[in-house]
């Protein structure tokens, strides 16, 4: 199981790197961005355009990592005064849950990419095609779906989060 876990995270950790690439390329065109309006006193054309397409992947690329790696924001109130086997029992339906609210957002992201293909829509200024962005998010949602199925699997049998070197 710890050797899947480590490959898991070996990919969803690179489709993170490329999420924070591209975070780091939204926030270099919104400092240029800023340096030319106030030299030229006008925008870099489509710079706009670029982020918002660049920003789709930044949000969906860090997903299938962050719940692999199980870090979300979780509350565990009863942990303390419940048996160690209802802890358990808690963890694996919450991870549950998880898996089942990923599972809509997949789908969801994956209609939507639909419906931006068959309107074949174009960015504003620089027309550049939206749909193969909101492809990409949504493979990158449907990653999520076997990362949070090994979490549930791990929750259950109460195995920690691998740590891997950062």
């Amino acid at each position: 199981m710890a050797r899947l876990e480590h490959y898991m995270l070996l990919v969803t950790r690179a489709a993170a790197v490329l999420g924070v690439f591209f975070l780091l390329m939204v926030a270099l065109l919104s400092v240029a961005d800023i340096i030319v309006r106030e030299i030229q006193g006008r925008p870099i054309r489509g710079a706009n355009d670029i982020a918002r397409l660049l920003t789709i992947i930044v949000i969906a690329a860090c997903f299938p990592a962050g719940l692999l790696e199980r870090r979300q924001i979780k509350v565990a109130l009863l942990g303390s005064i419940l048996p160690p086997l209802v802890t358990r029992a808690l963890e694996a339906m919450g991870a549950a849950l998880t898996l089942l609210m990923f599972s809509f957002i997949a789908y969801y992201v994956t209609l939507y990419a639909q419906r931006v293909t068959l309107s074949a829509e174009y960015t504003m200024v620089l027309n550049i095609p939206i749909a193969p962005w909101w492809w990409a998010a949504s493979v990158c949602f449907w990653a999520c779906i076997p990362a949070q199925a090994f979490v549930i699997v791990a929750e259950a049998l109460g195995q920690p989060p691998s740590q891997i070197e950062d």
